[in-house]
């Protein structure tokens, strides 16, 4: 039977006031209903993980009637989940104090006391926390993320940790790991405001970025840059149906050349030399026939001429792997172009392509694709040294990220050259990892691998002192 909220005696549940002190209960009993209704409510959204939608609605449940204590032990399931167990805890105690028989409250409770290191855990990642957030405030955004990290680690739910850290990224213009924090946060509470209003700004600049790089991919695939020694000119890049025509109005010209000059040897040079060597013959068999050193002397002349001859002729033969250069060249850019083909199987082919042999369009083709062919080579490997990083396997690691950071050791905004260092420092190679910390470290300053790279050195450094002090 319920009691009266006034005086605490017996009230039956249709009638409206108390018999004993008068006090009306229809309003009483209305502010109960929309506890209920609040309840329930909160209940829903904590199903459908809308975390922040249950904290919001229970609390008003409690708020209308504080003896609500199923509301308080589902509220504290809620913030334990949310990655506040303090507030938790709070609600199950009160749950507890208005209802001593209360089931739930006992188990929850009970279960944290057995962990004994869940409190030290929880005051650890509050004081992590808050010093986070003092570090943020002063813009030593490099010292909140090391604090930040170490409290989602400990406590994977704590929503307000993973917003402060995707915050500190956005600040460090790392908006590919604000996404990956947004996202996580997103997992434990679907419609926080908060994150929603991050994760639009996030986006709007990992779009902008997009757009950025592909512009700017459009418009190293649309031109060339040719260096004369003095100036860097931008020259349209030849499509491939234009090089393909080029291509083959040089090889044709180069082909009626060659016949041309075919036909003018033989029928215009061919006679006059067989004419100068019958009269030269004749001549040396008169010489020869006149004085022992004259026909020495012609001799030797003669052997003079054989070795001119033979000098035309490696000159002449060596015109013959012209067809072959081009052939080469255009099979190369087939390769290049194939999503069949390796950018290892395009480079093989274009090292047998003689450049010297090639003309003004052969040479400018030749040019471009080896250009491409390092820009694939530097997207393939530095996409296996990540794999062989993120898979721990850093051997492995080390060789693919060394390839792309000896053909370009900017790649990737200098990213290639901070995993290979971090790599060789996980592989247990102190010289070479401090040698590339100590370039990222003063390439890229302003960022936060360079910073990152600045504290490893010294890290490193004070390591190997160490080192050679015990060995003395």
């Amino acid at each position: 039977m319920e009691k009266c909220f006034y005086c605490g005696n017996p009230i039956g549940e249709d009638e409206r006031t108390c018999r004993f002190c008068g006090a009306d209960h229809r309003a009483y009993r209305m502010i109960k209903a929309s506890s209920e209704r609040a309840y329930n409510e909160g209940l829903i959204k904590a199903q459908a993980h809308d975390l922040s939608g249950a904290i919001e609605s229970l609390n008003r449940s409690v708020r209308y009637n504080k003896k609500n204590v199923k509301a308080r032990d589902l509220l504290g399931l809620v913030y334990m989940k949310y990655g506040e167990p303090v507030l938790a805890l709070r609600e199950w105690v009160i749950a507890k104090n208005f209802d001593p028989e209360d089931e739930l409250a006992d188990r929850y409770l009970n279960t944290v006391s057995n962990d004994p290191g869940l409190f030290e855990k929880i005051d650890t990642a509050a004081k992590k926390f808050n010093t986070a957030y003092k570090y943020a405030r002063a813009k030593a955004f490099d010292l909140a993320t090391l604090e930040l990290k170490a409290v989602v680690k400990d406590n994977p739910g704590m929503v307000k940790a993973r917003q402060l850290l995707a915050l500190v990224y956005i600040q460090d213009s790392e908006f590919s790991k604000a996404y990956a924090e947004l996202k996580a946060a997103q997992k434990v509470d679907e419609s926080n405001p908060l994150t929603a209003r991050y994760m639009k700004e996030v986006r709007s600049h990992l779009v902008t970025d997009k757009k950025k790089k592909k512009k700017e991919r459009a418009e190293r695939r649309s031109t060339v840059a040719i260096n004369d020694g003095h100036d860097v000119v931008l020259m349209p890049r030849q499509t491939f149906i234009e090089a393909i025509d080029n291509s083959k109005s040089g090889f044709f010209n180069i082909l009626i050349g060659i016949a041309i000059g075919i036909l003018a040897f033989a029928f215009l040079v061919s006679p006059t030399m067989k004419q100068r060597e019958n009269e030269e013959t004749r001549r040396a068999l008169i010489t020869a026939n006149s004085t022992s050193a004259s026909s020495k002397s012609d001799v030797a002349e003669l052997q003079k001429q054989v070795d001119d001859l033979n000098k035309k002729l490696d000159k002449y033969e060596g015109q013959s792997d012209l067809k072959g250069s081009y052939e080469n060249l255009l099979k190369a850019q087939q390769q290049a172009t194939s999503d069949g083909s390796t950018s290892e199987d395009a480079s093989k082919t274009l090292e047998k392509a003689n450049k010297k042999l090639l003309g003004k369009n052969g040479k400018a083709l030749y040019q471009t694709l080896t250009e491409q062919i390092d820009q694939q080579t530097l997207v393939t490997r530095y996409q296996e040294g990540e794999t062989a990083f993120n898979q721990r396997k850093y051997p492995d690691a080390i060789k693919a990220l060394k390839e792309v950071v000896d053909l370009d050791d900017t790649y990737d905004n200098g990213d290639a050259m901070y995993k290979l260092a971090q790599a060789y420092e996980n592989n247990g190679d102190t010289k070479n990892a401090l040698k590339y910390y100590r370039k990222v470290a003063k390439d890229y300053a302003r960022y936060y691998r360079g910073r990152n790279s600045a504290r490893k050195v010294t890290q490193l450094e004070a390591q190997q002192d160490d080192g050679n002090g015990d060995e003395q």
